[in-house]
């Protein structure tokens, strides 16, 4: 089994709330990446552009200090000031036009750090009630200004994040078939997935068939892990904790398909800190690795190629679990 790279999304070491309390104080982009580089396994960071590059130097001379690479810049196009009602699929050209803005800035930026990879989690491109958009315009405009954003530079690659629901009831990328759906209509190599795990559990997805249609495209290009409880909501829960089976399963696929990218996480830290939730999504995911591999990942691979092989599978999981 390959052993992937880890990174982490350093908004989960900063101010953590909710609509009813809060769990994380802030904290500002200098303290979050040293707390990031002190956590054990970690050798990337997901930062937040614009909020964490007010100071793109400062920046540049912490990751070189710690060590850190950065996997990824992470553009925010939700802020109700210009995408209360949209931004990818807005129907006024300002909004559209700024959330281009941040994203082509956010490509620059990643290009001057060394990364190759920007994403984006459209939230603000959704709806709540029947009659609120027109479907045809909110999906024409959403994959032409995606269109533009890949065509500013060959160098970067942009990554959607599909999500099912919040803040809107319904977001229109919301699940796997949507976002081949955009890949197909932009049709350019840099666009593609960031698969964040516990929004296909939200989706009612089981992760490992999502990743293999993403890859089966090429468009598997980033990985949030999480875990949910598959109600719908985004519960941001360690890896494994709930659907522990979907996880061993999406791993062996993962393998099977070749993804040598890196494995971040959306961890929801409502108590002890992020660093404590972080190490501990971490060795979840590697025990899983190594419990692939104690079971027996090349027989598991024949069997699950065999009709009818469901019974005898889990007969092998609880006779080598019970070797433990």
């Amino acid at each position: 089994m390959k052993r992937w790279r880890y990174t982490a999304n350093a908004s989960f070491y900063g101010l953590r709330r909710d609509r009813f309390t809060q769990y994380q104080p802030a904290a500002g982009v200098e303290e979050r990446i040293r707390n990031v580089a002190a956590t054990e396994g970690i050798s990337g960071i997901e930062l937040k552009y614009p909020f964490d590059f007010d100071n793109p130097k400062l920046v540049k001379d912490l990751l070189a200090e710690t060590g850190l690479e950065l996997s990824a810049v992470n553009v925010d196009i939700k802020d109700a000031t210009y995408f209360r009602f949209g931004a990818l699929s807005a129907q006024k050209s300002a909004a559209r036009d700024k959330a281009v803005e941040l994203l082509t800035a956010g490509m620059d930026l990643a290009a001057e750090l060394d990364a190759n990879l920007v994403s984006t989690c459209p939230l603000a491109d959704g709806y709540d009630y029947p009659f609120q958009v027109d479907f045809t315009d909110a999906w024409g405009y959403f994959t032409e200004t995606v269109s533009r954003i890949c065509r500013h530079r060959e160098d970067v690659r942009l990554a959607l994040e599909y999500q099912p629901h919040e803040p809107h009831s319904r977001i229109l990328l919301s699940n796997v078939g949507k976002m081949l759906h955009v890949c197909s209509e932009v049709d350019l190599p840099n666009i593609g997935a960031n698969f964040d795990v516990g929004h296909s559990f939200a989706a009612l997805e089981s992760p490992g068939e999502s990743a293999a249609l993403l890859a089966s495209q090429k468009r598997l290009f980033y990985l949030h892990s999480s875990d949910n409880t598959g109600d719908g909501g985004d519960w941001d829960m360690i890896s494994g904790s709930v659907h522990f089976w979907h996880w061993i399963e999406l791993l062996l696929t993962l393998d099977a398909v070749g993804y040598d990218g890196w494995i971040g996480a959306d961890i929801m830290p409502k108590f002890g800190t992020a660093r404590d939730f972080y190490i501990t999504n971490k060795k979840m995911i590697d025990s899983m690795i190594g419990l692939i591999e104690h079971l027996g990942e090349e027989e598991l691979r024949r069997l699950c190629g065999e009709d009818g092989s469901s019974a005898i599978i889990y007969e092998m999981f609880a006779d080598r679990l019970a070797s433990l």
